[in-house]
């Protein structure tokens, strides 16, 4: 039988891993490691701490009981699939198990699935997306490959669908953005397979039926992959970009240099964006959280030109500043010494604080209510401008205003 590199699988030979193979493994219960901890491993780029999923022939509840035993908190984080997340904390982390019984596609929609669960290894692989995807391990590393291809894929690197592959993706849709993943992380120059990319494209119109949350996710995979401008690029020759994003994609050639630039996913999806209005929409779309929309946001909108780098980095914020560096970088309207000394400023700004305070205008003459508020905004604003002189400087300016 084939095993598991030790050199490669330290998430295996882990204690913790070990202990909870054999709890579940107690008795006549089978319990395996499988997914992305053993094709990674078997790829020779997983680590101690790669995320580790098993699949087991124990019923959920059975699960769960065990691990009530051994005093493991267990969370039945998606029970109708059969899931149950084992959670271990140690020194400083916690270490999150899923834990998913054998089961097989009752009916399916695209997006979920109703299961029945089984005994059957190869049922429980048949229901997987790629044959990379469905190789087992046990707790020693003896591997099992009951689609009879997942082995042979991985060592030519080849992503092949289970099965057909119109049926695979009629099960989920977001099988598409993974095809499309693991095909550009695994072999970025071999071109995709034909009936692969035809049964992906005929599904562009159903990409709407998958949640922002879930285009997200694997879109932010994509995009930070070394070959994200050959996935884009792949992706839109299939129609498939403007359907995930819901918008039309304008900037590939900006993708390519960003890539060039920066491993930050949100800057290169910004990259694929005219204008703030594109950004607003894209947040929206993919559901991001509030702080990276207003960075998206932040970063398109346009800004005037003449402020100097200390006065952007006041009145927008360095973020904001520098990520508009690194776009201009991209789109072919800014310079290398440009987005250098953007980032080495950033790295050291403090925002300075405006010295006007209440008690100075009273001081001054000026009654409390709304008119001390625009006197402020004014006053700020002119300080910015000129540089953001000190306290005497300001209440001198005050003066001059109160005089007119």
């Amino acid at each position: 039988m084939t095993q598991l590199d030790a050199k490669h699988s330290q998430w295996l030979t882990r204690p913790e891993t070990q202990e909870l193979l054999r709890i579940l493994n107690a008795g006549e219960a089978i319990t395996r490691c499988v997914g992305g901890c053993v094709r990674d491993t078997l790829l020779q780029v997983a680590t101690r701490d790669t995320e580790v999923d098993m699949a087991t022939n124990l019923a959920p509840e059975e699960v769960m009981q065990r691990l009530k035993a051994a005093a493991i908190k267990g969370v039945g984080t998606g029970l109708q699939h059969g899931t149950v997340s084992a959670i271990l904390h140690i020194e400083d982390a916690t270490l999150i198990y899923e834990i998913t019984s054998l089961r097989v596609d009752v009916a399916t929609d695209g997006r979920h699935a109703k299961v029945a669960f089984t005994q059957d290894w190869q049922g429980d692989a048949a229901r997987r997306d790629f044959t990379i995807n469905a190789l087992y391990a046990d707790a020693d590393g003896t591997l099992h490959d009951p689609t009879g291809q997942g082995l042979d894929d991985i060592k030519a690197k080849h992503v092949h669908f289970i099965g057909a592959a119109s049926a695979r993706i009629e099960e989920d849709y977001l099988r598409v953005l993974r095809y499309f993943r693991f095909h550009f992380r695994l072999t970025p120059e071999a071109d995709l397979d034909a009936e692969a990319l035809a049964a992906c494209a005929a599904a562009a119109p159903s990409m709407a039926t998958l949640s922002g949350e879930r285009r997200q996710a694997e879109m932010l995979k994509i995009i930070r992959l070394a070959a994200a401008p050959k996935a884009a690029r792949a992706l839109n020759e299939a129609g498939l970009l403007a359907a995930i994003l819901e918008l039309p994609p304008q900037g590939l050639d900006a993708l390519d240099a960003m890539v060039a630039l920066s491993d930050d996913p949100i800057l290169r999806l910004m990259a694929l964006l005219p204008d703030a209005a594109s950004g607003v929409g894209l947040a929206k779309s993919l559901r991001l959280s509030n702080k990276q929309g207003e960075r998206i946001r932040a970063a398109l909108s346009k800004a005037p030109e003449g402020r100097d780098l200390q006065e952007a980095f006041y009145v927008d914020g360095p973020v904001a500043v520098v990520d508009r560096a690194y776009l201009a970088c991209a789109k072919g309207h800014g310079d290398a010494a440009h987005l250098q000394a953007a980032v080495r400023q950033a790295e050291a700004y403090q925002r300075p604080k405006f010295p006007l305070t209440g008690a100075m205008m009273q001081a001054a003459g000026l009654p409390n209510g709304p008119t001390m508020g625009v006197m402020s905004r004014l006053l700020e604003a002119w300080w910015v401008e000129h540089g953001f002189p000190d306290e005497a400087a300001v209440a001198a300016e005050l003066a001059v205003r109160m005089e007119k």
